[in-house]
């Protein structure tokens, strides 16, 4: 799971954070531009935007498109090479040894990078919107966050992250015993764990 975690999150978190700086500063200009030079407005609705929508979407996304099909490949190949018929002859269980940890994996990795993304998304607006002056924004973040949005963050990227690796899982394990699905299996994971992230987020925003 450790490694999972490693793979999926510590080698992504430049990317996201990258990623999440460049979002708020994209989201305090054009909030600007739209409704003008309130400073703590613009930052306020960055901070809801960020956090309860766009952060745990994007950074998911971004996980999706990066780790399903490496997670996929590997099972498939595990699958087809016959590594896990021999595991099972050895007595060792595939759920708890192969696929829990996996799905853990992501799991806590997709709360990471939401995470990140989100607090770089706000540091990115903060900075665009005050410049230098921005150390009693970033001290006052209270006034830009509230406790529920980012409980919503990280259940949001919990489900997402669940999900993906569920999705990729099957991908993986369901392919017939051949070489040449292993690219299929790839694929599946990925345009299917998009499709699932899409469905699952259009499901929080009915609850939310």
């Amino acid at each position: 799971m450790l490694k999972q975690i490693y793979f999926t999150a510590n080698e992504a978190v430049w990317l996201v954070a990258i990623t999440g700086f460049a979002l708020g500063a994209t989201v305090v200009v054009q909030l600007h531009e739209e409704y003008g030079q309130s400073r703590d407005a613009a930052l306020r609705l960055l901070g809801s935007l960020s956090f309860v929508e766009l952060s745990p979407l994007l950074a998911c996304l971004m996980m999706v498109a990066r780790s399903a099909s490496a997670m996929a490949i590997e099972l498939a190949s595990m699958r087809i090479s016959g590594e896990v018929a021999a595991l099972r002859r050895m007595g060792i269980s595939i759920e708890s040894y192969l696929l829990l940890p996996r799905v853990l994996g992501m799991t806590v990795a997709a709360v990471v990078l939401a995470g990140v993304m989100a607090l770089t998304s706000v540091l990115g607006g903060v900075l665009f919107a005050t410049g230098w002056d921005a150390s009693y924004q970033i001290f006052a973040l209270e006034r830009m966050l509230r406790w529920h949005e980012v409980l919503i963050c990280l259940f949001k990227a919990a489900s997402f992250g669940l999900v993906a690796g569920v999705v990729s899982i099957y991908a993986g394990f369901s392919v017939p015993l051949q070489v040449s699905e292993i690219p299929k299996a790839a694929s599946r994971a990925v345009l299917r764990g998009l499709l699932a992230l899409f469905v699952l987020d259009f499901c929080w925003a009915l609850v939310l």
